[in-house]
């Protein structure tokens, strides 16, 4: 499915959009956010401006499309990292720890972020800030999946109906979702931890008795 002249509203990138989108954020990546036009990623991406802006949609769009688009990726790349919740070994706190370990190491590490920082740092981050609401969503959304899932698998979870379970578990990762958006666009802000047991520290202090509700 197609956006038609930089159209909002619903959309499910197709095969051909990610293509697009993906060859967009290299060149940002390597020529930094002001250095790059669309004519720059069209020929890249070997199309047409017209074609791209069908796609797409306009330049401030496409910087929206990318950032979704590795907001998505780099959660999924934090789903790797927790143990299943099958496993004898499972525990829930150590769950809600992995969250914040996969979005410190994860998401701080990712490539794209990484050199579109080196490249322009002031501008880079200024986009990410501005863009935030483009992709919150879609982080709450996986985020209440998340705290949902745990407090299934969680014995010591308080009991909640279903009304109460979806309402507050969006609520739950509205807040979350918006502390771990806010440590991926200001990394070098606090909170400041440097070790994987700070990181876990943290989490223990802040988002076990938020996110469990026992």
């Amino acid at each position: 499915m197609t956006r038609i002249s930089g159209r909002g509203g619903a959309w499910a990138p197709d095969a051909e959009d990610i293509r697009l989108i993906e060859a967009a954020a290299s060149v940002f990546a390597e020529r930094g956010i002001k250095g790059t036009s669309t004519d720059d990623i069209a020929k890249a991406a070997g199309v047409t401006r017209v074609t791209l802006y069908r796609r797409l949609g306009p330049r401030g769009q496409i910087i929206r499309e990318i950032y979704a688009h590795e907001a998505q990726r780099l959660m999924m790349l934090v789903n790797w990292r927790y143990t299943p919740f099958e496993s004898l070994d499972w525990d829930p706190v150590r769950h809600v720890e992995d969250l914040l370990v996969g979005t410190i190491f994860d998401i701080r590490e990712s490539e794209l972020l990484r050199r579109l920082v080196e490249v322009d740092r002031v501008e880079a981050m200024a986009v990410l800030a501005g863009e935030s609401d483009s992709v919150l969503g879609g982080i709450t959304e996986i985020v209440a999946e998340f705290i949902r899932n745990t407090w299934n698998a969680d014995v010591h979870t308080r009991p909640m109906d279903a009304e109460e379970t979806e309402s507050l578990s969006r609520a739950v990762a509205g807040v979350v979702g918006r502390f771990l958006h806010s440590i991926v666009v200001m990394p070098d802000g606090p909170p400041v931890v440097e070790s994987e047991e700070e990181i876990r520290a943290l989490a223990r202090q802040v988002l076990v008795p938020m996110i469990l509700q026992r």
